[in-house]
């Protein structure tokens, strides 16, 4: 299997060399294709459209095996294979924090060590030093089981949730409630800022800092009704 595309078509070549071009675009980490726009540049006689079905079928499941994020839309705006391949998108937080933890926690770490095999101070001084310096750094340590805890995982039609603290749940998309959408238009582009989650008497936020967040707008929207949507939108 192999895919490629442009900004204009995304292109699908299968294990047998039959070629297809669907209308669509290459985006970062990612190929989105319209399922029922399609050309056969290459195919072992005559294309029916059962043929169709099962290259979208195999491009999907192969992108899924690859973590490659590849989706062909109908033109109700569902995704094909969504529910049935259990396709996954995911919100957690940037894992990049750690950098920062590590240039804060450890120099402080090292320097209460040197300190105290030099011995050049007294016993008393150590232990207020090193209570110091752990009282300094346990934000930091909070914080960063936060980020590596904090995961959302959308499968299917199913949404679990495994907060910072906490233990993990999950809810059918069927099950929300509503959903507070905040929005901000950039350059005549809306962007997403935060989005509320309400279900099962729970309820999560996700914000623009954590990976994943559009590709989560877009599955609520595929998922859940319009009128469960509250929508405000921030002028630049």
């Amino acid at each position: 299997m192999v895919i490629t595309g442009t900004k204009s078509y995304v292109q699908i070549e299968d294990d047998e060399g039959n070629i297809a071009r669907f209308s669509g675009e290459t985006c970062l980490g990612g190929f989105y294709a319209y399922a029922e726009d399609v050309s056969w540049i290459r195919h072992t006689g005559e294309a029916a459209d059962e043929d169709r079905i099962d290259l979208i079928y195999k491009a999907t499941q192969y992108g899924k095996n690859n973590d490659i994020e590849v989706l062909f839309f109908e033109s109700n705006g569902k995704v094909m294979f969504e529910t049935e391949l259990r396709l996954k998108t995911e919100v957690y937080l940037c894992k990049t924090y750690f950098v920062f933890m590590a240039a804060v926690v450890l120099p402080l770490f090292f320097f209460v060590l040197f300190i105290v095999i030099l011995g050049v101070a007294s016993p008393a001084f150590n232990a207020a030093l090193s209570i110091g310096a752990a009282l300094a750094a346990a934000p930091f340590l909070i914080y960063g089981v936060l980020v590596w805890r904090f995961r959302i995982v959308a499968e299917g039609e199913f949404v679990t949730v495994r907060p910072g603290f906490g233990r993990r749940y999950g809810f059918h998309v069927d099950e929300i409630t509503r959903i507070v959408r905040k929005t901000k238009m950039d350059m005549g582009w809306e962007e997403v800022k935060k989005i509320k989650i309400y279900a099962k008497h729970k309820h999560v936020s996700l914000n623009r800092s954590m990976i994943g967040i559009d590709e989560m707008d877009a599955f609520l929207m595929r998922h859940v009704a319009p009128m469960k949507f509250i929508n405000t939108c921030e002028k630049s």
